[in-house]
């Protein structure tokens, strides 16, 4: 089959464009022919690409950054016979009216499907859920069709490894308890929950825990505006919590900080790899990702992969995700703007929680990552092309 897909461009260190370098080698290889519309990371002229040994045909924006005024003629070019949209489906104008056939990878974080998702999705001819979940939810909203495609992760590079190396490498403390968050700094109110974390981070402490926080995010917000997240500087400030980013020349300041940052300059310009960001699960005792709402949650599926036990909401997606860890129940439920419920994160439950990973036995630790690792390698990559993508091509062609 020729698949045209959009997403981010297959180098971007993100969910948009992982599937880039890790799926479509795999489909190359298989016999199909590869497009990519980027909507993020490219601009200029079609342009085929390597992307491990398999040729992709990248195709450029044209004035609207999404595709919105040219995907039927990049579609028409390609002679494309399906085309599947890794991106946000609110970014895409009227799709189902235009004569491709489409795909929307659907991500849906919030309780109901949200009208602006199902109005987005009019007229596709099958959205692709990530999670058993959002295939229930978009079935409940009459897509009988729905099919569910989970995200990938390279199972064989998010492994265990030796964790006192791995800190090494991630220039974090070498010894002491050390919890982590792997999430976008992009959104305010934050759907990662960020400041909720640190409140029972604080509460912790100050309850006599010896620990550290590591962060792997953006100190200020990526957004033009407030909403667009948070500006953890005043806010460590105003909670007198200690913080400081890896690359400090003060070594005694990391040693000493409550939170701890990547390097910035590294995170803003996309340079942290595949094989950094497993070091960094590995140098952690518990990821926490108490998200308001996920989609799927792309960390968690890597952290476990790493035995790394984690710590979620039992709200949207989340709970279909967590394998070895803690799955906590929302302090309440909470109305967003996009139109459906998500979760409240209860702080002083998380507080109890931080504290059993900080003194959990290492062989019930060891035993939570065990379970966590053999649930989560059904999402390599090779086995979801085996048992996911070659029964939906099998399908679409009929």
């Amino acid at each position: 089959m020729r698949l045209l897909f959009t997403g981010a461009t297959p180098w971007t260190n993100s969910g948009y464009g992982k599937p880039g370098r890790f799926l479509f080698p795999r489909l190359a290889r298989l016999g199909h022919k590869i497009g990519l519309c980027a909507f993020y990371g490219y601009q200029g002229q079609l342009t085929p690409i390597d992307v491990c040994g398999e040729t992709v045909v990248l195709y450029p924006p044209a004035i609207n950054p999404h595709f919105n005024d040219i995907i039927e003629l990049h579609a028409a070019h390609f002679k494309a016979d399906a085309v599947i949209t890794f991106q946000d489906v609110w970014t895409l104008r009227k799709w189902g009216e235009k004569t491709i056939p489409w795909y929307p990878r659907t991500i849906i974080d919030t309780h109901p499907v949200s009208d602006i998702v199902l109005n987005s999705i009019k007229g596709a001819v099958m959205p692709l859920a990530e999670t058993k979940w959002g295939v229930r939810e978009l079935q409940a909203n009459g897509w009988d069709n729905a099919y569910w495609m989970p995200h990938g992760v390279d199972t064989a590079l998010y492994a265990k490894r030796d964790k006192a190396e791995s800190r090494r490498k991630a220039r974090l403390p070498e010894t002491g308890f050390i919890a982590g968050m792997v999430a976008a700094n992009a959104s305010y109110p934050s759907r990662k929950n960020f400041p909720e974390v640190l409140l029972a981070w604080q509460q912790w402490t100050d309850g006599g825990g010896k620990g550290q926080l590591y962060l792997h995010t953006t100190i200020s917000h990526k957004g033009t505006d407030r909403s667009g997240g948070i500006d953890f500087e005043p806010l460590l400030d105003t909670m007198h919590l200690k913080w400081a980013t890896v690359d400090d020349p003060e070594h005694e300041r990391v040693a000493a900080a409550d939170v701890i940052f990547p390097a910035q300059h590294r995170y803003w310009v996309g340079k942290h790899t595949d094989n950094d960001l497993a070091d960094i699960y590995n140098s952690l005792d518990v990821l926490l990702a108490p998200s308001a709402a996920e989609g799927f949650g792309i960390p968690l599926i890597e952290a476990q992969a790493c035995e790394v036990p984690v710590v979620t909401l039992n709200v949207t997606a989340m709970p279909e995700n967590t394998f070895g860890g803690v799955c906590i129940e929302p302090e309440q439920m909470q109305w967003e703007a996009e139109g459906g419920w998500r979760g409240v994160c209860p702080v002083g439950e998380l507080v109890d929680v931080i504290e059993r990973f900080a003194t959990m036995p290492e062989d019930e630790h060891a035993a939570m990552g065990k379970t966590a690792r053999a649930d989560a390698v059904y999402f390599d990559w090779d086995n979801l092309v085996d048992k996911h993508w070659i029964p939906f091509f099998e399908e679409s062609a009929q």
